[in-house]
């Protein structure tokens, strides 16, 4: 069954809203680092991934900043662009092959209004992307080094080894140095609580 905001399209659309969202979809296939969106363009699809692994990044000069990871399941949009209608201020782009499932913005909005109960993923969408980018900023100002990246190993364990080094750090607001001592100290610790447990 089709996965739309980590949900089963069945357990929150009805028949005939399924069936709608359906017949609007398409599938889109990219290899690794591919971009799917650039500042300045103005994002037209909403894309959720079947499979593989999506960032979000800033770029300054010859430094980038990345904002978010998103992986099977999650959705993927730019909030100034898809949901404001500017332009986008950032990058996305593919960190694995992936495969995407993809609607217009005008097709799901037209949706939302024909099936009311599709307001409710959209929600919990927001909801959570708030929630996560609170704790963000508040991790990058009141927790050390090693805290952040315990806790980025706790939130996305399942894409940790799937994505470069470097774009973790960015993440992190480290070095890519810096973040190789902090995972070996990770690794340290990990072992130590096998052995002693």
């Amino acid at each position: 069954m089709l996965k739309l905001f980590n949900y089963d399209l069945q357990n929150f659309a009805s028949p005939s809203a399924s069936k709608a969202l359906l017949s609007k979809i398409t599938v889109k296939k990219l290899a690794e680092s591919e971009t799917i969106l650039s500042p300045g363009q103005y994002q037209q699809n909403l894309y959720f991934i079947k499979e593989g692994v999506v960032r979000c990044y800033y770029q300054s000069l010859e430094m980038q900043w990345t904002n978010w990871f998103a992986a099977e399941g999650s959705p993927i949009f730019s909030t100034e662009s898809f949901l404001s209608g500017n332009p986008s201020p950032e990058y996305i782009e593919t960190c694995t092959p992936v495969i995407l499932y993809q609607i217009t913005r005008e097709d799901y909005q037209t949706l939302m209004e024909e099936f009311p109960e599709l307001y409710e993923p959209a929600f919990h969408l927001l909801h959570n992307y708030l929630h996560i980018s609170e704790k963000r900023l508040y991790g990058s100002h009141m927790q050390a080094a090693y805290k952040r990246y315990e806790e980025f190993i706790e939130t996305h364990r399942h894409i940790a080894n799937r994505v470069k080094m470097q774009h973790i750090a960015s993440y992190l607001g480290i070095t890519p140095t810096h973040l190789s001592r902090i995972r070996k100290e990770f690794a340290r610790k990990d072992f130590n609580n096998l052995v002693n447990n």
